[in-house]
């Protein structure tokens, strides 16, 4: 099995500039324990997320299995809206994605709009 194949940040920066790494994914775990998330292009990454993080829709912790919505979360309904979150990236698991050349990943921490942590996300 290959080793996870860290990457700091300025090195990210580099590679990006010289146009070795063109995809960011950035994820966050899901109540199933999947990655979820988007995938953004490298330099808008470099530009825009290293800052303040990227968006995404809350109806990522509340789906089942098959990705159906599921009711009875208080963070998120059909009767409340499916509002955003903010996907803060954790730069000590910057990786290399080995099976997508010119990929890297990265794990994010699940925030509400306002910064504070979403205690039901499970990472």
């Amino acid at each position: 099995m290959a080793r996870r194949q860290a990457l700091d940040v300025d090195t990210l920066k580099l590679e990006v500039e010289a146009g070795l790494i063109d995809t960011v994914a950035v994820s966050i775990t899901d109540m199933q324990g999947r990655l979820v998330g988007k995938r953004i292009h490298a330099q808008f990454f470099v530009d825009e997320v290293l800052a303040h993080g990227t968006e995404g829709c809350n109806y990522l912790l509340a789906v089942d299995v098959d990705m159906n919505t599921v009711e009875g979360y208080a963070m998120s309904s059909w009767d409340t809206g499916y509002g955003d979150l903010v996907m803060r990236p954790d730069f000590t698991t910057l990786h290399r994605l080995p099976w997508e050349p010119g990929a890297v990943g990265v794990l994010c921490d699940a925030l509400w709009e306002d910064g504070t942590d979403i205690v039901a996300s499970p990472r």
